[in-house]
């Protein structure tokens, strides 16, 4: 590497250099039902039937297999046709492994097991699994499975989980979550859904945005979001873009 080009690299911050990086990478994306990778000479390939890819490495990305279910659709953790599966796509190989396809219950997330994934993501170190299940009507449970010692924690009412890459906050989350208020005359409304920081064990750190970013049909502007994310130098994977 060329002084000059040394030098122009330090104007730029891990974030940044991060993005620049990911931008020259494959990407993966829903299209129908259809996952669709890109390569970076704009070449397409459908990776088949399945959601939610999130690129874990320069050549790997993770996929949740199996159809998209939400609360109260009939399925069986004892059929493959009826279940979900997180795997990990190797674009080099171009195959395939499962990471997980175990049952999720407990006192949280109910006493029926489920085997419902609405949305994954993966640990910068690859051993902690983030899965979002529909537990409830009207918001979902984060599984936060430490996959070395099968350890699972969960968090109620929350939905989407994204690991962000990049800058000092590397590894921590962002979810939303439906949190409980007190109605008033002039906003009747019992719950408010809120965008949450929160550590590597689903703590929260700090709640920032009551915006939506939609993970169906397209990015919402979300500026309080995608401000909060450039304040933490840190990005997160959304529908085959890096947001902010």
């Amino acid at each position: 590497m060329s002084r000059k080009w040394a030098s122009a690299l330090l104007l730029f911050s891990p974030a940044q250099l991060f993005l620049l990086a990911q931008l020259r990478a494959p990407r993966a994306y829903l299209r129908g039902h259809d996952l669709i990778l890109e390569n970076a000479q704009g070449q397409l390939k459908s990776l088949g039937a399945g959601f939610n890819p999130v690129p874990i490495s320069e050549d790997m990305f993770l996929l949740i297999r199996g159809a998209q279910m939400g609360y109260g659709e009939e399925s069986s953790c004892e059929s493959p046709g009826s279940k979900n599966r997180v795997v990990v796509y190797d674009i080099i190989a171009n195959k395939e492994s499962i990471l997980f396809d175990k049952p999720l219950s407990g006192r949280i997330i109910g006493l029926h097991a489920t085997c419902v994934y609405e949305h994954a993501d993966l640990s910068p170190s690859g051993s902690i699994l983030y899965i979002v299940s529909p537990c409830y009507v009207t918001s979902g449970c984060l599984a936060v499975i430490n996959l070395p010692t099968g350890i699972v924690r969960y968090v109620p009412g929350a939905m989407d989980v994204f690991v962000i890459r990049g800058g000092p906050r590397e590894g921590d989350l962002i979810y939303m979550r439906r949190l409980d208020r007190k109605p008033t005359d002039e906003d009747p409304r019992v719950a408010d859904y809120a965008y949450i920081h929160a550590r590597p064990d689903g703590s929260q750190v700090a709640v920032f945005s009551h915006e939506d970013l939609v993970l169906v049909g397209g990015n919402a502007p979300a500026p309080i979001l995608r401000a909060y994310l450039r304040r933490i130098r840190g990005l997160i994977y959304v529908q085959g873009e890096w947001v902010p």
